[in-house]
């Protein structure tokens, strides 16, 4: 369960960033349309309000489970680890209430969007019902993923395993972050050496 929500995650969050790219070519294309072509699109606010709110909500979960939410935790860090997965875990709870209230009134405000058949004030008249429910469904995200790691804490902290339950929660470091840019710089050159393979090959059988 914690790695099909892992996956997921990391899928909401590729279709997240996805929906900032687009959110970026309407706005150039609504500028450009205006210098140039001397009309808008009247819509562009309304469907990029639409996206934003989506992929912030999408993205969320992703980034819980990559650590990359921000953290002020300068005290924690200098706890003793017996105090600190405490803390860690009242902060789960915290952030399990909070994401709670969050999902609930998202899907609140969908449910009420769809009884009354509401519509945005655009040319699009776009069914509220929509946008929301794809923002409601990422909030819901968030909750299984707040969940899913406080199940594995307590087990972790269960059985003693302070130490593995501490390195699943506590901020990035310098040092991780670090190791991550590696990797995409490795990546990245990989995928920059493998087109040329075939070509060198055939020139040695020239």
């Amino acid at each position: 369960m914690f790695r099909a929500l892992e996956w997921v995650s990391a899928k909401a969050m590729t279709i997240a960033g996805w929906c900032y790219l687009v959110i970026t070519l309407l706005i150039c294309f609504d500028i450009a349309a205006r210098r140039l072509l001397g009309f808008s699109t009247e819509a562009t606010t309304e469907v990029t309000g639409y996206l934003m709110a989506i992929g912030m909500s999408w993205g969320l979960a992703g980034t819980l489970f990559e650590r990359g939410h921000v953290r002020i935790d300068v005290l924690v860090q200098k706890m003793p680890l017996k105090l600190r997965v405490w803390l860690h875990l009242a902060s789960l709870v915290a952030l399990m209430v909070a994401s709670g209230f969050f999902a609930w009134g998202a899907f609140s405000l969908t449910r009420d969007s769809w009884d009354f058949s509401a519509t945005d004030l655009s040319a699009l008249h776009t069914p509220l019902a929509l946008p929301q429910g794809l923002w409601a469904a990422g909030l819901g995200l968030l909750l299984l993923a707040v969940v899913a790691l406080a199940a594995r804490a307590v087990r972790q902290l269960a059985t003693g395993d302070a130490d593995g339950m501490d390195r699943m929660l506590m901020s990035r470091t310098y040092v991780d972050e670090a190791a991550e840019t590696l990797e995409a710089v490795a990546e990245a050159q990989q995928g920059m050496q493998q087109p040329a393979m075939p070509a060198a090959a055939a020139g040695v059988s020239r």
